[in-house]
């Protein structure tokens, strides 16, 4: 019995042997398994936190581009405030000089005869502007002001009166012939910040409506613009580098190559972290632009490329021209002026003198360098051979608010255009402000010189008002 039993157990025993092999194996190959896929989930999810840190990376950059735009718009409205202040300011200077021109000057006998005399020379030395040598003999005479008055004191007064006109003759130079006001461009709904002339005659304006406006002003019919192009941020700079292709400088930190007859995009030039404020044109294959990124880039117009990037302002660049030596020079919200060689890596000049923001560089035809600042002021430079340095030789504080452009209207005179809403006509030989044009309603962003007109001098102008305007006078000898 027992040698019966013996093999039957022992089979027994192998099966389940088998068995607890096989569900041995089955549970390793499902730990290789779920291992496989362990590492497969870890891998994707790897790649998603991967791909959520560069989402959470790229929101932070928008983030900080947004804030940063914040604080310029915000610093904008500062701006706009002190312009508001500084009109309160001025009518109250006004009114106390009222007051203090209508008290009298001399006594002469009693109060009624005081006020009657100066009233009448208050109104004489209002016009003194208005009054030529020729016509002097027809204006009235003190006696109709002063008839049942004292006789000595009508003559005390006239001849006070006659003295102090023909010093005036005789001391001031003849002021040019006055630019008048013809035409109001009405187009854009936010303010214009930025005029060109087109080489068709045409004026191209940009602003903060995303809009590129093409005006004829030629034709005096029209005060509406002829094309309207939609960009999808605010234009602030144009250059035309070839006929009908212009290049716009946005709020999104691209230049568009624009097709003027198409009205189409055909390229966008990418590079810039902010802003592009400013575009130059270099030569026939290059062009410049500056940024809020505080940085210059050389481009070739034709292979796209970016051949040169220039560093060195610690802020804002906010305007660039091209001078007469083919340098660069560049104002910054840093406050300095930068002169550069265009195959460099960094500035030649450094021009140290504006106390804010430099807001306009330009440079006339006998090579001195203007310069326009929120400091309120305009300042002269001059290259000086001997030590191989711009000099500062004159500041001008004629402007009430920042200085933000500048044009050349002949050898003679010079435009100046500011947020104190005015254009001021200098004349370039003594540094004198001969005349003040007002008009605009807000600040005056940009003044630019219009060609194509033998017979007029003209100027356009825009402003915070959303307005362009053109002024004009006679092409004569001043």
């Amino acid at each position: 019995m027992g040698c019966a039993e013996f093999p039957k157990e022992k089979k027994k025993k192998g099966k389940k042997n088998l068995q607890d092999e096989y569900i041995n194996n089955r549970s390793d190959k499902n730990k290789d398994a779920k291992f496989k896929k362990n590492n497969a989930n870890n891998k994707k999810n790897e790649k998603y936190e991967n791909y959520i840190l560069s989402k959470k990376k790229e929101k932070f950059e928008k983030e900080k581009k947004l804030k940063e735009k914040k604080e310029i718009l915000e610093k904008e409205k500062e701006y706009e405030k002190e312009i508001l202040e500084k009109e309160k300011e001025s009518e109250k200077e006004k009114i106390i000089k009222q007051e203090e021109n209508i008290e009298p000057e001399h006594s002469n006998g009693g109060n009624e005869d005081k006020n009657n005399t100066n009233i009448a020379e208050q109104k004489d030395n209002d016009n003194v502007d208005e009054i030529s040598e020729k016509d002097y003999d027809e204006k009235p005479s003190y006696e109709l002001v002063n008839n049942n008055k004292n006789e000595n004191n009508n003559l005390f007064s006239m001849f006070n009166s006659s003295l102090n006109r023909a010093q005036n003759l005789e001391i001031e130079k003849p002021s040019p012939k006055e630019f008048i006001n013809t035409k109001t461009l009405l187009g854009h709904t936010q303010k214009v910040v930025v005029l060109i002339q087109l080489n068709s005659g045409k004026l191209a304006s940009g602003g903060y409506d995303n809009l590129i406006c093409i005006w004829d002003i030629f034709d005096n019919n029209k005060t509406e613009p002829d094309i309207k192009l939609e960009e999808s941020e605010r234009i602030l700079a144009l250059l035309e580098f070839e006929e009908n292709k212009l290049l716009s400088g946005t709020g999104d930190e691209v230049i568009n190559l624009w097709n003027l007859e198409t009205n189409l995009i055909d390229y966008t030039f990418q590079g810039h972290e902010l802003w592009v404020n400013c575009l130059v044109k270099i030569d026939e294959s290059r062009f410049a632009s500056a940024s809020n990124d505080a940085t210059i880039r050389i481009w070739n117009y034709y292979s796209k490329e970016c051949l040169n990037e220039l560093i060195g302002h610690t802020d804002c660049i906010l305007t660039l021209i091209l001078l007469q030596n083919n340098k660069l020079c560049s104002g910054s919200a840093d406050a300095t002026i930068k002169i550069w060689d265009i195959e460099g890596q960094e500035s030649r000049y450094n021009l140290v003198g504006h106390q804010k923001w430099v807001k306009c560089v330009y440079q006339l035809s006998n090579g001195i360098i203007l310069s326009g600042s929120d400091d309120k002021t305009m300042k002269i430079w001059k290259y000086d051979n001997e030590i191989d340095e711009y000099i500062l030789i004159n500041t001008f504080n004629d402007h009430t608010h920042s200085v933000r452009s500048f044009c050349q209207i002949n050898d003679k005179y010079f435009a100046s255009g500011s947020f104190d809403y005015t254009i001021k006509i200098w004349e370039i030989d003594t540094w004198k402000c001969v005349t003040t044009l007002t008009g605009h309603e807000s600040n005056v962003f940009g003044v630019i010189t219009i060609k194509g007109n033998d017979r007029k001098q003209i100027i356009a102008s825009c402003s915070n008002d959303k307005s362009i305007k053109l002024w004009e006078r006679d092409n004569e000898d001043d």
